[in-house]
């Protein structure tokens, strides 16, 4: 039995849209219906999880599949939010302004923020591929290097949003939703 799987996309990948289009959305049908409002849920904002936002669902009335659309400012998967993640990376790798000082990471961003840091140390030579001629060829693993260099071309948010929309990635995973249509071919269900 084939398992039906939630996708994700960003609010700034819809083009000023106020919902996901099926014709050109859905990975599984490309189906040509509208897609149909599904409810919704609530998703912790932040790690102490005491702020709830709403997440809109949709359905694609054809194929089955059901779509979240998370607000901007939230990392796929992850409850730090991007301007806290950006904030606490930026001192890690000493990009952070001597004007402002930031609140010191709690237990629990830290544990979050090493966590996201493995993860994207491993992705830095697919990133860099994707992103080209903007980033500088880096050796190996050199996360401090690859942070430097993306934060050059924008805030955290913005990259976030540019790498949905453009090359259907995150910084921290390729997640099945938001793949190309010849990646999404080849991928189990």
């Amino acid at each position: 039995m084939n398992r039906i799987e939630a996708m994700l996309i960003y609010q700034s990948s819809l083009g000023g849209s106020g919902r996901p289009c099926a014709g050109r959305e859905c990975p599984e049908c490309g189906g040509s219906q509208n897609l149909h409002k599904h409810g919704i849920y609530w998703r912790h904002l932040g790690l102490e999880g005491d702020e709830r936002v709403q997440v809109q669902r949709y359905l694609c009335p054809r194929c089955g599949h059901t779509w979240s659309v998370i607000p901007e400012g939230m990392m796929p998967y992850r409850s730090l939010e991007v301007a806290r993640f950006e904030e606490l990376a930026d001192k890690r790798f000493g990009l952070a302004d001597g004007d402002a000082r930031s609140p010191p990471a709690t237990e629990k961003e830290e544990g979050c923020i090493r966590r996201a840091h493995k993860v994207l140390s491993k992705r830095i030579p697919f990133l860099c591929g994707l992103l080209g001629q903007q980033m500088p060829v880096l050796g190996g693993k050199d996360i401090c290097g690859f942070w430097r260099a993306m934060r050059e071309l924008g805030s955290t948010e913005g990259i976030l949003g540019r790498l949905a929309r453009d090359f259907k990635t995150s910084l921290l995973g390729c997640y099945r939703s938001l793949r190309s249509f010849w990646e999404r071919e080849n991928a189990s269900v």
